[in-house]
């Protein structure tokens, strides 16, 4: 008997759709922010519009339209964020991770929970654009990490590029969903401001034809939306400015908070910050490394390689060679400089 790879995929998430499409486990607050932006676009489209259009004038129609853009894009960048493959790093089969724990060097600063008693953890150095980085070893995925990634104690899986794992998309965000992360942040942040200010024009024009109370009389759905939008401003306002900064100097969450460029210059950031937006915005989308849809028979899913071909475990100049071509925030590592 055969089955899809992602049935026996190692860590905590869930797939959808025969495995194209995948999040966490924790998918509570995910749904609630579905549904809050249909139900907010509901309302808008049943009362404000048709207010406008009735009472106003019908060439208030392309305010509508423009709402309906609006609350298409909010959903997709949601879904887009929630439901893709973030950057999972398959974990190492029997042979690789064999290989893995021969290589490295014990790190005297960290202790890894992972082994018995509390031996040092390893790990490897590599240089890039004359920066040294470390690679730690992860002893639940039986490999050195590649920089910038991290493993999400929620997934249970290394991740590339790690940002944070955010419960409002139900996923981590990271390399390969952070522009639909950051988009979703600037498009709520737009439409809720567009949605308020509807809002108070409705209120304003009913108010001026039967009265301020009998105006929130009748029309309570507008005062909801209002204070659903205002909610949304508020809490995605300051976040959608913090991650802005952060794509200027080219970090994520988990270097800002480790503080990890505190004593050396980010290899990562580019003099120019437009520069930095295009490549994490609009620079090619890096394909997946897990094979989510790949087969697998029964008695040999214990050592599966779970990824079609995975670049992770390439020798650091080998995977050089092929991250040359990437302009993603990740680098190609250019130089090992310690013993393979």
């Amino acid at each position: 008997m055969t089955q899809r790879k992602w049935r026996v995929f190692p860590g905590n998430n869930r797939f959808y759709c025969n495995g194209l499409l995948m999040s966490s486990t924790q998918v509570a607050v995910f749904l609630f922010v579905i549904v809050a932006v249909i139900v907010t676009a509901c309302l808008f489209f049943a009362f404000d519009c048709r207010f406008l259009i009735q009472y106003v004038h019908p060439g208030t129609i392309p305010l509508a339209l423009i709402g309906l853009l609006g609350a298409f894009y909010v959903l997709m960048f949601l879904l887009k964020a929630g439901c893709t493959d973030p950057g999972f790093i398959p974990r190492a089969r029997q042979d690789e991770a064999h290989y893995n724990q021969g290589l490295g060097e014990p790190d005297p600063n960290t202790t890894s929970t992972g082994y018995v008693g509390g031996t040092p953890s390893k790990y490897r150095t590599v240089e890039i654009h004359g920066q040294q980085i470390k690679l730690k070893y992860c002893v639940t995925c039986n490999m050195f990490r590649p920089p910038r990634a991290s493993h999400c104690g929620l997934c249970n899986n290394c991740v590339e590029n790690f940002d944070h794992h955010c419960p409002w998309v139900g996923n981590c965000v990271a390399k390969r969903n952070y522009r639909y992360f950051y988009l979703f942040l600037v498009s709520m942040c737009i439409m809720g401001l567009y949605v308020m200010s509807i809002n108070i024009t409705v209120m304003v024009l009913a108010s001026r034809m039967v009265g301020f109370v009998n105006a929130l009389k009748t029309y309570p759905a507008t005062v909801i939306e209002f204070f659903i939008s205002g909610f949304a401003v508020i809490a995605v306002f300051g976040l959608a400015c913090y991650h802005t900064q952060l794509i200027a100097t080219m970090k994520t969450t988990n270097e800002e908070i480790k503080n990890t460029f505190r004593t050396s210059q980010n290899p990562y950031r580019q003099h120019n910050v437009l520069k930095n937006f295009c490549i994490t915005i609009c620079g090619p989308f890096p394909p997946s490394l897990i094979d989510r849809r790949g087969f697998v028979k029964d008695e040999e899913h214990h050592g599966v390689d779970y990824g079609a071909t995975n670049p992770i475990m390439m020798d650091p100049e080998q995977r050089s060679m092929q991250d040359t071509a990437d302009t993603s925030s990740q680098l190609p590592l250019t130089t090992s400089t310690d013993n393979n």
